[in-house]
């Protein structure tokens, strides 16, 4: 049974913006749909005029929201800075922003819930750029202050939730979004991956996005350049790649992608960044790769398992297991209902697993 709200409280303006975005509603079609003017919704959502408890009803009907979820108070993280951070197509529309916005917002309220009664490592510092010599540099750095054996990085999603991230797996609206990151006040990193990326381009989708958490605090010009540099040297240190990106061929690049786990075309830009082949050698590769069909679908034999985020299963775990929460608990504790909190979130009623590092308070 689902909480009712106090008759003291009121409801929350923020929640009513979030609740519709999430579920990718404008206000004219949730106006139209509610039987209201746009000009009565804009008014509730800007905190000019309070809803009646039948609006708020009929809000959740729409939504699909129980009426507790428009009374929360938990802060509301606008994009910011991570509007220029998450990597994105031109081509997602401003509908389909807002809509992973409203839902990572949502899901950074449910997180926090499930932190307040454990503690998780805290090994994620923020670099300054200006005493390293680039994006390489600063790689290496965190490569050393995790204690990354040389070779390949054999699990990034692993080795992330180990420094304290925690990696999160979502059915974004569109599939011209990799990833959003973020690192609120009072909360670890936080990466949000689009759940249809294939393995290599999921590992290099979180070492950029670590990138970017590391190293950028304003958005610049070059930003994004230096995260795709973070990440080639994060992923394939070049001290030891170097000397196996020469005489580069297709044969050659699936080889190399079975060892290091990354993508036959990130393997040509890092390639061409050190400078073991040119310019001109790169773009040949890429035609090659263009003929035989792998710029948009690399060979098949060449995949290899997706990495398993761990600690949100955990977390979860741990609250159902150890402190006794049901399903209906929960759904209640995060005002959303059951069929939603089973289908975003790993809930695992048979399999009982050793715990991570997560350790209750």
């Amino acid at each position: 049974m689902t909480r009712t709200p106090s008759q003291e409280t009121k409801p929350n303006p923020q929640m009513v913006s979030l609740a519709r975005e999430s579920r990718g509603f404008t206000q004219i079609e949730l106006a139209k749909e509610l039987g209201v003017s746009q000009g009565y919704l804009s008014k509730v959502e800007s905190d000019l005029l309070e809803p009646t408890p039948e609006v708020i009803h009929r809000l959740g009907k729409i939504l699909d929201y129980p009426a507790s979820f428009f009374y929360l108070s938990d802060p509301v993280y606008g994009p910011g800075i991570t509007e220029f951070w998450h990597r994105k197509r031109q081509a997602a529309t401003s509908r389909q922003m807002r809509q992973i916005y409203a839902d990572i917002n949502k899901r950074i309220i449910h997180i926090e819930r499930l932190l307040r009664a454990t503690e998780i490592p805290e090994q994620f510092s923020r670099l300054d750029p200006e005493e390293f010599d680039g994006p390489a540099d600063i790689a290496r750095a965190v490569r050393v202050a995790w204690h990354l054996p040389h070779g390949p990085v054999r699990d990034v999603t692993r080795t992330i939730e180990r420094a304290g991230g925690i990696v999160v797996r979502c059915a974004f609206p569109t599939r011209l979004v990799d990833a959003v990151s973020r690192w609120v006040p009072g909360m670890p990193p936080l990466f949000f991956l689009n759940e249809t990326l294939p393995a290599d381009r999921e590992r290099l989708t979180l070492a950029h996005e670590l990138g970017h958490l590391v190293m950028h605090r304003v958005p610049s010009a070059t930003m994004e350049d230096e995260a795709f540099e973070f990440a080639g040297e994060f992923l394939m240190p070049a001290d030891e790649i170097r000397p196996k990106l020469t005489n580069l061929s297709l044969p050659r690049l699936a080889s190399l992608k079975a060892e290091w786990r990354v993508s036959m075309a990130a393997l040509i830009l890092h390639a061409k960044r050190l400078g073991t082949i040119t310019e001109r050698q790169a773009r040949y590769l890429y035609m090659q790769m263009g003929k035989a069909g792998y710029r948009q679908r690399e060979p098949a034999e060449l995949d290899f398992p997706k990495e398993e985020p761990r600690v949100l299963h955990e977390l979860i775990h741990l609250h159902r297991e150890d402190f006794g929460y049901s399903i209906s608990d929960l759904s209640e504790w995060f005002s959303i209902y059951e069929r939603e909190l089973v289908s975003s979130y790993p809930i695992d009623t048979t399999v009982a697993e050793a715990r991570h590092q997560l350790r209750a308070l």
